[in-house]
């Protein structure tokens, strides 16, 4: 599991460098009066790969933003129960999206939708979305089993 993760934080980190290399190659060529052909639909994708391919090694290492106000204020036992039912919660979320984008990736693929430029079929994006979904569920599902401990370290 471990290692799946860390190849989607390496995926995502490409499909950065993929989106700094296409813009600014395409502003270079628009110099010369030249352009890359479905430059806006190669960033879109990349941006998509590099915001879910990020969520299960950023949930894994635990670097979402915490609003601890409450949290403090509260005993040892209220901050654990209060993150187990959090962590529960956003279990039964997750699962909800993975399904949801598992079914919409299928009406995608039945319609053969294709992106608007360079006609690439655009089904395997929430499917892309939809495994990514399940090993943030994973992470959320360890951190739940073994509170205070990170899934990855930094």
């Amino acid at each position: 599991m471990r290692g799946i993760v860390l190849s989607l934080a390496l995926v995502a980190g490409l499909a950065i460098l993929a989106m700094i290399g296409i813009t600014v190659s395409d502003v270079v060529l628009r110099l010369f009066k030249k352009s890359i052909f479905g430059a806006y639909d190669l960033v879109r994708i990349a941006g998509v790969i590099a915001i879910t391919c990020s969520l299960p090694y950023v949930t894994a290492i635990k670097g979402h933003i915490a609003i601890e106000f409450l949290h403090h204020r509260l005993s040892k036992r209220g901050r654990f129960l209060l993150d187990g039912a959090f962590r529960i919660l956003t279990l039964l979320l997750l699962g909800l999206l993975a399904v949801r984008c598992w079914i919409y990736g299928l009406l995608l693929l039945r319609s053969n939708q294709v992106m608007p430029t360079l006609s690439i079929p655009v089904f395997w994006i929430p499917w892309m979305t939809a495994f990514c979904f399940v090993f943030v569920a994973v992470a959320v599902f360890y951190h739940l089993v073994h509170p205070g401990k990170e899934f990855i370290k930094p």
